[in-house]
This record gives structure tokens, sequence and C-alpha cells, in this order.
């Protein structure tokens, strides 16, 4: 079998061709070929109103929750026996907590 140089001209050609339609520049993709981190400080008073306002998020949604059927249970029979113990303090840490959530909102 001979090969001519004008048989690896074209090879070369169509390889280069193709190689380059893959690729992509990077004026054309508008992307840079680095990575890029970007540190920020978060003031204290920042930090601290997203703490505040991601436990509230949380105590809201467990305060919503509608308890278990099995819990509803339990309770119904505590207070049919008698051994059902109300706590003032629960009650009112709870209404303060309902309560200052539905103000912020």
């Amino acid at each position: 079998m001979r090969i001519s140089t004008n048989y690896l001209s074209t090879l070369y050609n169509t390889s280069m061709t193709r190689q380059n339609q893959n690729e992509i520049s990077p004026s054309e993709s508008g992307k840079n070929n680095y990575d890029e981190i970007t540190i920020r400080f978060a003031s204290p008073e920042a930090r601290d109103s997203k703490f505040a306002s991601t436990l509230k998020n949380v105590l809201m949604n467990e305060i919503r929750q509608t308890p278990s059927e099995e819990k509803l249970d339990r309770l119904k029979q505590r207070i049919e026996n008698g051994t059902y113990q109300v706590d003032a303090n629960k009650i009112a840490e709870r209404i303060l907590l309902y309560k200052g959530a539905d103000s912020n909102e």
C-alpha cells in the first residue's frame, strides 16, 4: 500500500477541523478557564439575624405540625386515667413563641 503526502495532508486537515469544531474558545463561551472563589465577611448582626430567622422558621414549622394519631391516643388515655398534668410554663412559652412569631411577620 502506498501512502501519498496528499493523503496524509488531507487526514491531518480533517483531524484538525474536527478538533477545532469541538473546542470552544473562552471568548465564545463567555467563561474563564479558572476557578473563582468569593469570600465575604458577614457582620455579627447579619449572622444573628439569619440565625434568629432560621430558628423562628424551625419553631413555627414545629408548632404548625399536626400531632400523630398515636400521640393523640396517648394523650386521650392519660386524660381518661387522670394522669395528665397541665404544665402552665410550657403553655406560656408556646403562647409567647407563637405571638412573637406572628408580630414579626
